[in-house]
C-alpha cells in the first residue's frame, strides 16, 4: 500500500508540473505576442505624429514563391504571337513588341478597363493577353497598365507588363509589352511578411518621410538579380509602396520573404550559387 500510495503522489506531481508548465507556456507566448502588437501600435502612433498618413493596413501574412523566368526574346512566344496581329502595325526589338493602331480605341478615362479587358482578350488584338491583368495602382492618365500574372501575383517589373498609351482624346493609339515565359518556382511556398510589417520596416529605416501620405501597397514579383543561364533571373514577393510627398512620387520596394528594403539594379551571378 505504501508503494502504491509513492506512485500516486509521483503521478499527481508530473501531471501538476505538466499543467503548470502547459501554462507558463502559454502565458509567455500571449506576453511576447501582445508585447509585439503593442510596440507596432507605438510605431504606428510615431507616424501619425510624423504627419504620416495610410489606410488600414493588414496584419495577415500571405503565401508566395521564389520564381525564375527569362523575358521573351527572338523567337520567343511573344513574336511568335505576333503574327495573329490584325489592325495595327507592330514591330518587335530587345524583347519589347511595339504596336500602334490602325484606328484609336475610345475609352473611359476612369475606368480603362471597361473597353480595354474586352480587346485584351483577342489573341488578333493582343498577343497572349489573358496572362495580363488591368492594374489600376500602376496607371495613370496617359498610360494603361496591364501586368503578367504569375503564381496568381503581378509582376510589377518591366519584364512582364502590357501598357496602352492613351492620347490627349482619350483614346488608347497603341501598346507596347514584354512577357515573361518559362515561369518556374525555386522553392515551395512560403510565408511572407504582412503589410503592415512592411510599412512598418520603411518607416523605421528612415525610409518614409514626414508630412507624407501612403497611397497604396502591393505584393507582387519584382526582380532580384539576374542570371548567366540564357539571361534568366530571379524574382521575389515584393510590397511595392507608393509614397506621395509635397507633390512627388516615389515607389519602395521590400523583399516579402527577409524585409529587405530592394534596390533596383540587380547583380549578375551564376544560377548555381542560389540553389
Amino acid at each position: 500500500n505504501f508503494k502504491r500510495i509513492q506512485w500516486i503522489f509521483l503521478v499527481a506531481f508530473l501531471a501538476f508540473d505538466i499543467v503548470v508548465g502547459c501554462e507558463l507556456l502559454l502565458q509567455n507566448r500571449f506576453t511576447i505576442a501582445n508585447g509585439s502588437q503593442n510596440k507596432q501600435e507605438t510605431v504606428l502612433k510615431e507616424m501619425r505624429a510624423d504627419s504620416i498618413s495610410y489606410g488600414t493596413l493588414s496584419k495577415s501574412q500571405q503565401n508566395a514563391y521564389c520564381i525564375s523566368g527569362s523575358r521573351s526574346g527572338d523567337a520567343g512566344r511573344l513574336e511568335q504571337e505576333m503574327a495573329k496581329l490584325h489592325n495595327q502595325t507592330a514591330r518587335f526589338s530587345d524583347s519589347q513588341l511595339t504596336s500602334e493602331f490602325d484606328s484609336p480605341v475610345k475609352i473611359n478615362p476612369d475606368h480603362p478597363e471597361w473597353r480595354l479587358d474586352k480587346l485584351v482578350k483577342r489573341s488578333r488584338n493582343v498577343p497572349l493577353g489573358s496572362d495580363y491583368q488591368y492594374n489600376a495602382h500602376l496607371s495613370d492618365k496617359s498610360t494603361v497598365v496591364y501586368t503578367q500574372m504569375v503564381k496568381h501575383r503581378p509582376v510589377l517589373s518591366g519584364d512582364g507588363q502590357l501598357r496602352f498609351h492613351v492620347n490627349n482624346n482619350q483614346q488608347v493609339i497603341g501598346y507596347t509589352q514584354t512577357y515573361l515565359e518559362n515561369a518556374a518556382t525555386l522553392q515551395q511556398r512560403s510565408t511572407t511578411i504582412s503589410q503592415q510589417h512592411a510599412i512598418i520596416w520603411l518607416y523605421r529605416h528612415n525610409q518614409i518621410p514626414n508630412n507624407s501620405q501612403i497611397r497604396w501597397t502591393m505584393l507582387g514579383y519584382t526582380k532580384l538579380l539576374t542570371t548567366n543561364n540564357h539571361n534568366r533571373a530571379v524574382y521575389v514577393p515584393t510590397w511595392t509602396v507608393q509614397i506621395k510627398t509635397a507633390g512627388t512620387y516615389e515607389r519602395l520596394n521590400v523583399n516579402a520573404f527577409n524585409s529587405t528594403i530592394m534596390k533596383s539594379s540587380p547583380d549578375t551571378v551564376n544560377m548555381d550559387s542560389i540553389k
